[in-house]
């Protein structure tokens, strides 16, 4: 019988965005003749690396990612459905490869389910009252995903008004639902491939890598927990509402399907203040809905936390505190579960780094590890001045300097010239993670 003896995990470099391979190896070739598994969690960008470091290509990356796997993917993982999460799949050439790669297990958040429907006009819809719902979930569950893909297509349009604020048109640009990226994921996902999950659900990874055990700790649905979708001004319903009112500013026609017409010159005085006034207004208002939509995107992550022998892997995607709160109000009355989120020997950081994503309570607990355990590796793939300044800086300082206090930190920032992933292995049996230096074997 075959047993793991050795894990790597690569972070890639792709700028600001996630791209992950977990490879498991074992001591004699499994029944179908490889020795080894691969998981892939994320393949995105949203920015490109910084001037002077590896190009982060996401063709390059895929083309990397075709060798590490020796041409098979058994597992691919993406946590959710922002750009920086997916867009390598929209590439021509990252979906060539991927195709070739042929994943033999795809996990995605219960929210891209392509049984959904893609619309919810109100509490009374009857597409959402008339379809069974899909895996068992509820219809508040099946229509707070179909708020959350109309609330995407208003965004959309957003991007397309006159006059809206350069920060804000970038920003409203990330939540774009990546049509061309969806699109060949379902296209991978088909059949018995394709698995849509939720808190507490069997992965299928099991089956894919032998010997590992995967724990789904997010997203919860509606029906696990409410409060995911219920959060008064961060409330789908709200986005719809104050987006289709944002979208009938004066100066746009957005709200009759046509192109957005070129601004017209006023000239100066209290007409042309008065417009500048409400083109202000409307970026207000969109940059508050849009910094909205992003968070409720993030917490549609999937959580994993993935353990093989006497090895265990927490990877997060952006998961934000709604998406962690039911299982961080668990810890008090299950002893294990804490424990074992408490002895995690990696931990992929969440969102980039930013100041939202890292629960307090799970670097108490390990803040707390006990003396001699092995130290606790973080990665973190991210790039400086994308998002925020000063305390909504990303990756946030006082995040990165208590993650050094618990952990030994790995980022896709620190890369120097050339360096075009971070690998680090460790022993199946007990961490620690340790680095393996950079060596270009193209």
């Amino acid at each position: 019988m075959s047993t793991p003896i050795r894990v790597r995990v690569r972070m890639y470099q792709v700028g600001f965005g996630d791209c992950f391979l977990v490879s498991v190896e074992y001591d004699e070739p499994l029944p179908d003749g490889r020795a080894e598994r691969h998981i892939l969690i994320d393949y995105g960008t949203s920015h490109s690396p910084r001037e002077g470091m590896a190009r982060g290509r996401m063709g390059d990356v895929a083309a990397l990612i075709e060798k590490h796997t020796g041409g098979e993917l058994d597992v691919l993982v993406v946590s959710h459905r922002h750009r920086d999460h997916l867009r390598g799949f929209e590439v021509d050439a990252g979906a060539t490869i991927m195709r070739k790669l042929a994943p033999k297990l795809v996990l995605r958040s219960w929210t891209e389910d392509p049984r959904l429907p893609a619309t919810a006009d109100g509490p009374g819809d009857a597409g959402l009252d008339a379809a069974e719902p899909p895996n068992g979930l509820s219809r508040a569950s099946v229509r707070y995903a179909a708020l959350l893909a109309q609330a995407q297509e208003h965004v959309a349009k957003l991007t397309q008004l006159v006059g809206l604020d350069d920060d804000v048109k970038a920003a409203a640009e990330e939540q774009l639902k990546n049509a061309e990226a969806v699109a060949l994921l379902d296209e991978l996902s088909v059949g018995e491939r394709g698995r849509y999950l939720h808190a507490g659900m069997e992965s299928g990874i099991e089956d894919m890598v032998p010997g590992m055990r995967a724990t789904v700790l997010g997203p919860p649905t509606v029906e696990q927990d409410p409060r995911v979708a219920k959060q008064r001004e961060d409330d789908p319903e709200y986005w719809l509402a104050a987006l289709g009112a944002s979208l009938r500013v004066v100066g746009s026609a957005a709200d009759a399907g046509t192109d957005a017409p070129a601004p017209i010159s006023h000239g100066p005085g209290p007409v042309r203040w008065l417009i500048d006034r409400l083109a202000n207004q409307r970026s207000h208002s969109a940059a508050r809905l849009v910094r909205d939509l992003d968070d409720a995107l993030n917490n549609t992550s999937v959580i994993l936390l993935l353990e093989i022998e006497g090895l265990s892997m927490l990877f997060p995607g952006d998961a934000q505190i709604e998406n962690w709160r039911m299982t961080l109000e668990r810890l008090e009355d299950e002893p294990q579960l804490r424990d074992r989120l408490a002895r995690i020997d990696l931990y992929k950081v969440g969102h980039h780094g930013s100041r939202n994503a890292t629960p307090r309570s799970l670097h108490a607990l390990w803040k707390d590890r006990t003396a001699g355990q092995p130290r606790l590796a973080a990665v973190m793939s991210t790039r400086q001045g994308v998002h925020g300044t000063g305390d909504g800086a990303v990756p946030q300082q006082q995040l990165v300097t208590g993650l050094r206090e618990v952990a030994d930190l790995y980022s896709t920032d620190d890369l120097t010239a050339g360096e075009e992933w971070v690998e680090l292995e460790a022993d199946a049996a007990h961490g620690p993670f340790r680095q393996v230096p950079f060596v270009n074997d193209a």
